[in-house]
């Protein structure tokens, strides 16, 4: 898998089926105090450097009920995603 130019080994599947509109998303950092998938909420962004975190159940379910509520459709949303010549 490549990404600007930065070539990655491993990957997953991922399925979009929605977007918060752009700069109207969760803000994952306000979270963290009550996410055990970071026990050093010091050190959070040094974790989700990692090529894969793993949530458990309790954080994927906080987390996907905090989201749920800003996701608008994909086709809706995707456009305001993009910027540069190629969404021109």
């Amino acid at each position: 898998m490549v990404f600007n130019e930065l070539s990655y080994s491993e990957g997953c599947r991922l399925k979009v089926s929605g977007l918060a509109s752009i700069r109207e998303g969760l803000v994952l950092r306000d979270l963290v105090p009550r996410l055990s998938a970071f026990p050093g909420p010091a050190t959070w962004s040094v974790r989700m450097q990692r090529a894969s975190l793993t949530f458990p159940p309790s954080d994927a379910e906080l987390v996907r009920t905090q989201l749920e509520p800003l996701l608008c459709p994909y086709g809706e949303t995707r456009a305001g995603y993009c910027w540069g010549p190629e969404a021109a």
